[in-house]
């Protein structure tokens, strides 16, 4: 009796500690979402970029994903890029990008460097030009609109403003 009452207990704690490890939210960076190969090419075509103004720039698309990621719950710092708003003027959904201006900065990020950001519960609307980390599960799924275009999008349980 005391043995099986040791062996529910062990079972016990290794379930919960299996709980929380799947809750376990992940910080990820940007390049973290493109495969290795894209980062290369991405890297390449970059270098002819002219950011003059006289010029214009070759865009760079990919929209190549990290499986990985698909259903998992991550944390990333981005600038947020209003989309659709409530009627009363709440941030519905966003496009997070990896650095200001990105969706008007020519050229824009690939797809995959774009996450868009819905959210269950409306919020008050963010300052542009402020950081914010994002948190909620990634998935791979394309969204595209005449803002941009996105290979991934987040459930998002919160938008904090970005601290060191």
């Amino acid at each position: 009796m005391k043995n099986a009452m040791i062996l529910a207990t062990a079972a016990f704690g290794l379930l919960l500690a299996g709980f929380a490890a799947a809750e376990e939210v992940r910080e990820v960076e940007w390049m973290d979402l493109m495969p290795e190969e894209e980062q290369t090419a991405w890297d390449e075509a970059s270098k002819n970029v002219d950011h003059s103004g006289y010029a214009s720039a070759e865009e760079f698309q990919s929209w190549e994903t990290v499986g990985e990621f698909d259903g998992q719950k991550i944390r990333i710092p981005g600038f947020v890029v209003p989309v659709e708003t409530d009627g009363e003027g709440k941030l519905r959904t966003f496009f997070l990008v990896p650095y200001f201006g990105a969706c008007i900065h020519v050229p824009p990020p690939p797809a995959n460097q774009i996450i868009y950001g819905r959210l269950e519960e409306p919020i008050e609307m963010v300052n542009i030009w402020d950081a914010f980390y994002m948190e909620g599960t990634l998935n791979i799924e394309e969204v595209s609109n005449e803002t941009a275009d996105s290979a991934y999008t987040m459930a998002v349980d919160s938008l904090e403003l970005y601290s060191d």
